[in-house]
């Protein structure tokens, strides 16, 4: 998939959702890596599939994240979810290409609101995930702020995410390895209408793994189109990986971070209530 190709069906998609008719959702997300701080009423419960297309390394490559997320509001500044997670993946590998499935567990969200980004100076929230696999666990704490003034919505992340992969070996040892993964996101949104809004995101990825001492810095950014109905609403995100701010000798030579990371991620989010 082209990049050009890509940010020409974001744009077109903006182009074409306000002449659609509904009402604006206030608990939808308008980006899909960086989180806001509003949470569900109590008592309210929408379901979000997710997909997260991963394109493009070296050689050939395509990868296909799936999430269905249940979410539901407890109080009126808490709500929890839980996630169902898989991939399917699709690379070169010298001359063949290899095609596989993987079921990758399940996770757990908590969010606390603790202010509101319309009624006070900033909206301010903390989140907590974790997730669990056959052979992997992985913790996730988030900082959020956001702020809406008039047509505008601001919002910036900083998230710290260990991960714990653990490996059989003969003799029945497990060996552990650690992946401490931390990323800042910043998003900004304009709302054409009161259901559309068309902005941009930016997120600096960071991941640094222990044992092999290996560890990258890439940066993404890309634009975002949302649009939400009475009971419904969907948002998109395109990606492309646009610079190396640091990289292990395995990415010499690249002007990207293509040993862990991919050319471009588009993410598609799609939310309804029950």
């Amino acid at each position: 998939m082209h990049r050009g190709h890509v940010c020409a069906v974001a744009l077109a998609a903006a182009a074409l959702a306000p002449g659609f008719a509904g009402d604006a959702n206030a608990t939808q997300r308008r980006f899909t890596y960086t989180y806001e701080s509003l949470v569900l009423n109590p008592g309210e419960i929408e379901i979000e599939p997710w997909t997260t297309f991963r394109i493009g390394k070296e050689d050939y490559y395509v990868r296909i994240d799936h999430r269905i997320e249940f979410e539901a509001g407890l109080t009126r500044s808490l709500q929890t979810a839980f996630y169902l997670n898989m991939k399917s993946e699709t690379a070169q590998v010298g001359d063949e290409m290899q095609t596989g499935f993987e079921w990758q567990g399940i996770s757990n969200e908590w969010k606390l609101k603790l202010r509101d980004p319309v009624a006070d100076p900033f909206g301010m929230a903390l989140y907590f995930e974790w997730g669990a696999s056959t052979d992997e666990v992985e913790v996730e704490a988030k900082f959020i702020a956001d702020k809406r003034a008039g047509n505008w919505l601001w919002a910036f992340n900083a998230m710290i995410e260990p991960e714990f992969e653990f490996e059989a070996e003969t003799g029945g040892d497990v060996e552990a390895e650690t992946e401490l993964n931390y990323e800042f996101n910043l998003g900004g949104a304009y709302f054409l209408t009161p259901n559309t809004s068309l902005g941009i995101e930016v997120r600096n990825h960071n991941l640094s793994i222990s044992e092999t001492d290996y560890s990258h810095s890439a940066l993404f950014a890309g634009p975002v189109v949302s649009y939400s109905a009475e009971t419904w609403w969907a948002t998109l995100t395109v990606l492309p990986q646009v610079a190396k701010l640091k990289g292990d000798e395995v990415d010499e030579g690249n002007d990207l971070v293509l040993s862990e990371l991919e050319k471009v991620e588009v993410r598609f989010l799609f939310g309804f209530d029950l």
